[in-house]
């Protein structure tokens, strides 16, 4: 697929997240997931003036990219995707399941764990030119209310969180 925005504006590249696959879906009383390849065809698909998308942003879950994905895997995906004449933007580290940027210092170590593991697989997409840029993007995992019960104490664990994962961030060159 040709990149349909370049002849328009070249520095325009506008990417359509594949998260509104998964997020909310999947649940037992819920919608289906709608799987990795579903979201990519609609994607190509999707159009406005003619103007399409240049790539995706992605979120590492299961069933679209498991975390713990390794080359054979990652190589696969990263066929189809390529498949498709996309490109790879931000990816999304699942901190939200058993971590959280705040608390006990298990949940704490497993938000960093997470990290690592989306940084090791936003690296090897650099590397193997499908993503040319991009963040790996976190939140603090943390609820509004458990933030609110010692919010100055709360706010120092998630700003020393941040801060060891952007450390993990830059051993593998990622933002």
């Amino acid at each position: 697929m040709e990149n349909q925005n370049s002849d328009n504006n070249p520095t325009l590249r506008l990417h359509n997240a594949m998260w509104p696959g998964l997020v909310g879906k999947g649940s037992p009383d819920g919608e289906p997931a709608i799987d990795l390849e579903t979201m990519l065809r609609l994607t190509a698909g999707a159009k406005v003036d003619g103007q399409g998308f240049d790539g995706v942003d992605l979120f590492l879950y299961d069933p679209h990219i498991s975390i713990d994905s390794g080359g054979e895997q990652l190589k696969k995906i990263a066929d189809l995707i390529g498949g498709f004449g996309f490109s790879v933007g931000s990816v999304v580290a699942p901190v939200w399941f058993d971590a959280s940027a705040m608390g006990p210092p298990e949940k704490r170590d497993a938000f960093v764990t997470a990290v690592r593991q989306a940084c090791r697989i936003a690296r090897w997409m650099d590397d193997c030119g499908l993503r040319r840029s991009g963040v790996v993007r976190i939140d603090s995992a943390a609820s509004v209310a458990d933030w609110a019960a010692d919010p100055g104490a709360n706010q120092q664990q998630i700003a020393e969180t941040f801060r060891r994962a952007a450390d993990v961030a830059d051993e593998y060159g990622q933002r």
